[in-house]
């Protein structure tokens, strides 16, 4: 199993969160776990996988639903009765792990959908006390000793750094061509209204160029959408090091889901051979998406040749830095815009 180490991309930018050591006592909230991806790259059936450890709380879909009330938290105790160790637990209203955007949103309203990535510069003394308050919360209501959450999206880690200085941060990578086409084949996807008119900001002038030359094909600025946020997650997250950010392939997760788990685990200090836990990896089922259908066609199946050529040209550095194969004759590598996007934050 292949398990990357986020620190393997470099940069001397001042804008990236710095390393620091384990400062838990001063917050009061341990080595909180952020599972960091873009949308449609695995972030589900990760914490499907990580997330129902016995030392893990999570805000749930009834946080999202009443964001303010905390105390609503100890409704995820009922996962932890041995009934619902089974399939059980994923019937539609048992407690799950969520997103859960109003929970953070009542906490800092820039959140669910900044124009550009958040930083330590956007945390007032004000903000921090509430995110350690509402965390600290979420984990004395659960009945739990750690803290983990998932998000997509830009990276948040300078953002969550400078509140939770000792937390860990696991990032999910999927073949940036597969997640293109999944974005191509959803109805939420931003992309639609265009680069003026989606959420992320406008993207450098090389990526425009890039657009205009493929005649602003909606599959192009999908693999843009991607290039952006998988190089601002990277960026941000190269300083902090294999102590506290992993990065782990989707399509390792998917071939082998119980060692991704347990590489998980590890990473964040907890045991991985717990009887409850090893029986709750047998209910857990994972499909391969870049292979099966599941509720969209596999991507290479839903490319033509012409597509897959501009896709390997737009997003062929990022592939190859994440170990993904590349045709042979390889892309045209853009000028360096993803350091200027990453370092701007936009």
């Amino acid at each position: 199993m292949s398990v990357i180490s986020a620190n393997m991309i470099t940069s001397t930018s001042s804008d990236k969160p710095t390393h620091t050591q384990n400062t838990s006592h001063a917050t009061g909230v341990d080595r909180p776990v952020f599972v960091v991806g873009t949308a449609r790259s695995g972030l589900t059936p990760l914490m499907d996988l990580i997330a129902y450890h016995k030392d893990l709380a999570w805000p749930s879909q009834y946080n999202k639903r009443f964001p303010n009330r905390h105390s609503i938290s100890i409704l995820s105790r009922i996962v932890d009765l041995p009934l619902f160790n089974s399939r059980l637990k994923y019937r539609k209203f048992v407690p799950t792990h969520d997103e859960s955007y109003p929970f953070w949103n009542q906490l800092f309203y820039g959140w669910s959908a900044p124009f550009r990535d958040l930083v330590a510069d956007d945390v007032t003394p004000t903000i921090k006390r509430k995110f350690l308050h509402a965390v600290s919360e979420v984990i004395r209501f659960s009945g739990k000793k750690r803290f983990i959450a998932e998000y997509s999206g830009w990276s948040r880690i300078g953002f969550l750094n400078a509140i939770f200085p000792d937390a860990r941060f696991i990032h999910i990578v999927r073949d940036g061509r597969a997640v293109a086409n999944s974005y191509t084949n959803v109805h939420w996807w931003h992309g639609w209204r265009g680069v003026y008119g989606w959420r992320w900001g406008v993207p450098p002038e090389p990526y425009l160029a890039k657009l205009e030359e493929y005649g602003y094909s909606f599959l192009a600025l999908a693999a843009i959408h991607w290039k952006m946020l998988i190089n601002n997650i990277l960026y941000t997250s190269a300083s902090l090091g294999d102590e506290r950010v992993m990065l782990v392939r989707y399509e390792e997760m998917v071939k082998d889901p119980q060692a991704m788990a347990a590489a998980c685990l590890e990473f964040m200090g907890l045991d991985s051979d717990d009887k409850r836990f090893r029986k709750h990896l047998s209910t857990v089922k994972i499909v391969d998406a870049n292979h099966k259908t599941f509720r969209i066609a596999p991507w290479k199946d839903n490319v033509t040749a012409k597509q897959l050529e501009m896709l390997n040209d737009l997003l062929g550095d990022e592939l190859r830095r994440l170990e993904y194969p590349v045709g042979e004759a390889g892309p045209s590598p853009l000028p360096n815009a993803d350091k200027q996007y990453a370092r701007l934050g936009v």
